[in-house]
């Protein structure tokens, strides 16, 4: 296999079982696990803090001591998480679960995208990366289909189950497929841990800092992860509250969700892939434009089938966002220190949910779902003037 065939292979079907446990982890958490509002959103804040904490110590270990062996560390862990979870409905162990997974993540998102940058030329980059967000859309689809399967023919807790241990032979597999050709490893010397990671988080401050493009990214970064948790969180409540979907076929809807935002994902992204050949500010200018106003119009619609094509239509553009950034960083790292720099920016964006979705959710609270979700909405529109910036220094 090519090396890139590889990639699709793993990110796919890290996607499949992902997938499965996202399709149904809301039913297990309110129906075996019993979880009240409050628990349900401490879920998310506990995954979210552990993401901010542990991103840039693991982009260390990753520049440290290699690409592979952190995502095989990260693999193992979400499998572990996935497995905790499932076996004990219960608000602590989910809560414990929750914090791994996020720790888990934080080995894989920037080490990831630096292996395979390192391991292909750059004239492949784009291409197998919009390819890799591809074929994880499919999986993701293959995913939401066998998590109906499994979840009617046994429980949502086997399918969770199920997951988790298939996560952990992904990770098994990675240790004797995943190449490591090129990895560099930034300088180690006679200093702590501790001093390294000081001295890498300076260095990736000073590379983002420097690069006008960088730090527009960073910014951008910001106010999509201050949106995203609070959106997040109210369009399933928006649905179910605010259109009166029948209890019984909520899930069969959202489901039904999933998979058409999936489906549109991998057309938009192949449209992409043959349009998007630099223009990448402009692009994702007008990308976010459109995410704005169709967000607004789907916070305040009173018509359900309007609301489903808009809310597909905001899912497709936000799922593209991130492969297209991602492009953009990579045309300005250097190889050295790659992963630390680009798991700062999924430090930034794990400190914009954490500080966006109470914030969101205070708005929700005393005013509306509309007035949270139009609030969500706001919070994307300073991304448009660095994209402006971008665009002129292009």
């Amino acid at each position: 296999m090519t090396t890139p065939s590889i990639y699709y292979a793993f990110t796919s079907s890290r996607a499949f079982c992902l997938q499965i446990v996202f399709t149904l982890n809301i039913i297990y958490y309110v129906s075996d696990a019993q979880l009240n509002p409050l628990e349900l959103v401490l879920i998310g804040t506990i995954m979210e803090l552990a993401v901010l904490l542990c991103e840039i110590p693991t982009g260390l270990v990753a520049d440290l001591f290699g690409r592979k062996k952190s995502i095989i560390i990260g693999t193992i862990i979400i499998g572990c998480a996935h497995l905790l979870e499932g076996s004990i409905p219960s608000f602590t162990a989910i809560a414990i679960a929750a914090a791994l997974w996020g720790m888990g993540w934080t080995f894989i998102s920037g080490a990831e995208t630096a292996w395979i940058a390192d391991e292909i030329t750059p004239e492949q980059l784009d291409h197998t990366l919009l390819n890799g967000a591809k074929f994880s859309s499919i999986g993701s689809f293959i995913g939401i289909l066998t998590s109906v399967a499994i979840g009617s023919l046994f429980t949502v807790q086997i399918a969770i189950l199920f997951a988790g241990a298939v996560l952990l032979l992904i990770a098994l597999l990675s240790i004797f497929w995943i190449p490591e050709t090129k990895f560099v490893p930034i300088t180690q010397g006679k200093q702590s841990h501790l001093h390294h990671m000081k001295i890498a988080l300076q260095s990736s401050w000073n590379v983002i800092r420097s690069d006008r493009t960088l730090l527009s990214l960073a910014s951008i970064t910001l106010f999509m992860g201050l949106a995203s948790e609070g959106f997040d969180r109210l369009w399933g409540a928006h649905f179910i509250e605010n259109f009166q979907l029948n209890e019984h076929y909520t899930v069969y809807w959202f489901g039904l969700f999933y998979a058409l935002t999936f489906l549109l994902n991998i057309g938009l992204l192949k449209w992409m892939e043959r349009v998007a050949t630099s223009h990448f500010a402009r692009l994702l200018m007008w990308l976010n434009t459109l995410l704005i106003l169709f967000m607004i119009y789907f916070a305040f619609t009173t018509h359900f089938i309007v609301a489903v094509v808009l809310y597909l239509c905001v899912a497709s553009l936000r799922n593209v966002n991130h492969p297209l950034m991602n492009i953009m960083m990579n045309k300005q790292l250097e190889s050295k220190g790659r992963a630390t720099t680009l798991s700062f920016y999924g430090q930034v964006d794990a400190f914009g949910q954490v500080a966006g979705g109470p914030l969101v959710g205070l708005i929700a609270l005393y005013t509306s779902i509309e007035g949270g979700l139009f609030a969500s909405a706001l919070l994307i529109l300073p991304t448009i003037y660095f994209l402006r910036i971008m665009r002129k220094n292009a």
